[in-house]
């Protein structure tokens, strides 16, 4: 018998990835709740995660924990030796 959430889990990454352009972002199903945790650059990028994650969680609640973890520009040269 398959873990209907472990594929519920596995499509929702599976869009993730070919929707959002996101692939470190971590899908858990827990009862009908499901909990989407991970780090993105910015506002935006979060929203689209969940966005992408909606159209395949089948009308089950979500849970947005993804971070914002914005990149900033290097300060200064970097030397190699």
């Amino acid at each position: 018998m398959t873990d209907p959430s472990g594929y519920l889990a596995a499509h929702i990454q599976e869009r993730l990835a070919g929707r959002a352009h996101e692939l470190g972002i971590r899908v858990d199903v827990r009862g009908e709740v499901i909990y989407l945790r991970g780090e993105v650059v910015n506002e935006e990028r979060r929203r689209e995660v969940e966005e992408a994650a909606r159209g395949a969680a089948e009308g089950r609640p979500i849970r947005n924990e993804v971070s914002v973890v914005p990149v900033r520009e290097p300060g200064g040269e970097e030397t190699l030796s």
